[in-house]
This record gives structure tokens, sequence and C-alpha cells, in this order.
């Protein structure tokens, strides 16, 4: 969150997942952006009473040798959402004692945008067809033009 007004020449970086790969004119539009792609992942999710179980649920994947991509808590509950590479088969999510969902392959673009850009980057996305799964602020405002 931003507390008190923002700067119009404050930057911001984003990280935006996308479900296809953005096309040419969106790639000229903003030349500076960063693509790569995700493989396929399997989203684990199982209820965590504590930091033991958290532990308990990364040693189990660990065990079995899969990479892991990402862990966040999911909002209002005591779920835990983990994400690994793959689409893992019936015998090891029985294994994992995880509700499970797969993620198809994505495509994940990183940006610095001035305040208000944001908007019409994400339009664009639309506009061209790259549907828009998540947008995250990963880097603090910095001054555009200064130096």
């Amino acid at each position: 969150m931003v507390h008190g007004p923002v700067d119009a020449e404050q930057a911001f970086e984003y990280d935006v997942q996308l479900t296809c790969r953005p096309d040419d004119s969106l790639r000229e539009l903003y030349p500076d952006m960063r693509v790569r792609s995700t493989a396929a992942q399997t989203a684990l999710r199982r209820r965590v009473d504590g930091p033991e179980a958290l532990s308990e649920l990364l040693v189990d994947i660990g065990a079995v040798g899969l990479t892991l991509t990402d862990v966040h808590r999911v909002a209002g509950s005591g779920v835990y959402e983990v994400r690994v590479v793959g689409e893992l088969g019936g015998p090891l999510l029985r294994y994992l004692r995880c509700a499970h969902y797969t993620v198809q392959e994505q495509t994940l673009v990183r940006l610095t945008l001035v305040a208000g850009e944001l908007h019409r980057f994400l339009q664009a996305c639309a506009d061209c067809g790259a549907g828009l799964e998540r947008v995250r602020r990963v880097g603090a405002p910095a001054l555009v033009g200064s130096g």
C-alpha cells in the first residue's frame, strides 16, 4: 500500500502473470519488459496449524524431490498453497495429502512503469488477448529521469 500521494514521476516494478506470450505489438509498446515462460505446475493446498505443520509439508515435498516455485497463505484461512514444477500423478498426490489443481504454462512479465501507466499496460494486455492471471508490485518507488 502506498501512503500519501504518489508523485507522477515515481516508477514501480511489477510482475505480471499472463496466460500467453505477449504479441509483437505489446512488445513494441513496452520494449523494456522482460518476458519468460513457466512450465506447468501443480498447486498443492493443505490446512496448516502452525509453523511445525508448514515445515512438515515442505519436508514432505523436498523428500520426494519436487521443485518448489511458490509458497503462500490463502487469504483469510489457515490453508497454505505450495506450487511445484510439473503435473503430479495420483500416487504422489495421495502421499502428500493435499487438495490440488494444475496450473498450466504461463508467461511472466517484469517491467517498470511510472504511476498511472499500469492501467494502460493491463488494458493493452487485454486488447491483444494476453489474459491476466496476477499482478504484483515487486519494486520500491524510484524517481524517473533524475541523474
